[in-house]
């Protein structure tokens, strides 16, 4: 079974992410990914839609690429994961993000990068344990939650808040939320399709200036965010909180700064 499943709908790519049980992200899924979405990128696609498998749209990094490695090992894993951000914020139509569970953490931070975002009413959560687990949240997606949800709210997800769905719309951070997959899927579909009555140039260019402010801004804060994300993951912090998260303990942060 392919880790990222592909399949056209009316000219819409909809991608499916299946890589493991939560879906968590390695450095295998950032080479792929990055090439499925260079492609499209090259492609007469109207649109993209992005969904989880298993009750998790990603449940962020695999703790197991982290917890005893070197830091080449550590970027190779979180560069590629956080250039695709940049891919996704660059493509030429629009992208719908379908968070049919978990997203917490990278799965969090990718969905921002998407121009509609719709999730599930239950057993579905959003948000940033990164300070759970002794890191830091990356700068790019702090600054794109504070111009979506503000700044009093980024301030508690930064600090471990996570979101039910109802919390999320109230927030403005999802447009719409479902209580099954299929109309989740219809309404992201839709919402794109009403796009295909324009001109591809002139949806291009609109998605374009929404994102102009970011456009020197995320890419220099990404490269920033892969330097201290290594950092932060090799410290006693981090390999405290990762080492715990990969046994199923609570983090012991006592006799670390």
């Amino acid at each position: 079974m392919a880790r990222i499943a592909q399949s056209t709908n009316k000219e819409i790519l909809e991608i499916t992410f299946q890589m493991n049980e939560k879906n968590t992200v390695d450095a295998e899924f950032g080479k792929e990914f990055s090439e499925i979405l260079t492609e499209a990128a090259e492609s007469n696609f109207r649109g993209l839609i992005i969904r989880g498998g298993n009750g998790f749209f990603s449940n962020g990094f695999e703790p197991n690429s982290f917890v005893g490695t070197s830091r080449e090992e550590i970027e190779a894993v979180i560069g590629p994961a956080f250039r695709i951000c940049g891919q996704v914020m660059n493509l030429p139509f629009p992208v719908a993000m379908v968070l049919n569970g978990h997203a917490m953490g990278y799965g969090a931070i990718l969905s921002l990068y998407g121009d509609f975002r719709y999730m599930q009413s239950k057993q579905a959560r959003f948000g940033f344990p990164e300070i759970n687990i002794g890191l830091p949240i990356p700068s790019a997606p702090a600054l794109m939650l504070q111009d979506i949800a503000g700044r009093t709210l980024t301030r508690d997800m930064i600090l471990g808040k996570a979101l039910k769905a109802d919390q999320a719309l109230e927030a403005g951070i999802v447009d719409a939320v479902f209580d099954d997959e299929d109309s989740m899927m219809d309404r992201a579909r839709k919402d794109i399709s009403a796009l295909s009555k324009f001109a591809r140039s002139t949806v291009r260019m609109n998605r374009e200036m929404m994102y102009a402010r970011y456009k020197d801004t995320i890419p220099a804060a990404i490269e920033h965010d892969i330097k201290l994300a290594s950092v932060a993951i090799m410290a006693p912090a981090g390999q405290e909180g990762l080492g715990a998260l990969k046994e199923g303990r609570r983090p012991d942060f006592s006799s670390v700064d």
